[in-house]
């Protein structure tokens, strides 16, 4: 029912992030469904990134249950944590037309590992390849014509002076 894809194979204890694909199957015709997730200690994430109906508490609204639901989900360290299996908790809550309440609740592992040992880390390039089209699409992320932002100074980055993750989560483009 809930498919979970990371798009690194793990985390780094420091200054780490990954990137979760949630894809829930449809559902039928049920009736306030709603996502959970919990993450573990020193486990950070902001608001899901395909503009899903969140709450503060971060629940997400699955506003279409007839069809399939896709969600992404960032997630990051601000501090350093312990390395080793760690797990995320996705738990999917809807009621049936009868009124009675369902709750699907999934483990899934994530590895974390030093920085040193961040060269092993496998990349799912479908996962990176739906995050960099969400990030192109108008209207994503929190900007819109109604805000207004300083202009800033253009910076250039020589991308034989960045690192092989910051290479495959880039997003080429110019700001206009």
């Amino acid at each position: 029912m809930i498919q979970v894809r990371y798009a690194k194979s793990a985390i780094e204890n420091a200054e780490g992030m990954n990137h979760l694909w949630l894809q829930i199957a449809p559902l039928g015709s049920v009736q306030n469904a709603r996502v959970q997730i919990t993450l573990p200690a020193g486990l950070h994430r902001v608001c899901n990134l395909n503009g899903a109906d969140e709450d503060n508490a971060g629940v997400i609204s699955v506003l279409e249950p007839l069809v399939v639901t896709d969600l992404f989900i960032e997630i990051f360290t601000l501090e350093p944590i312990p390395c080793g299996m760690h797990y995320i908790t996705v738990e999917l809550s809807y009621k049936d037309y009868v009124g009675s309440g369902t709750s699907i609740r999934q483990e899934i592992p994530l590895i974390v590992v030093p920085e040193e040992k961040s060269g092993d880390i496998d990349t799912d390039e479908e996962v990176v390849r739906r995050i960099k089209e969400l990030q192109l699409l108008p209207g994503s992320g929190e900007m819109n014509e109604d805000n207004e932002y300083p202009p800033v100074k253009l910076i250039r980055i020589d991308s034989s002076n960045v690192s092989e993750w910051e290479k495959k989560y880039r997003v080429e483009g110019a700001i206009e």
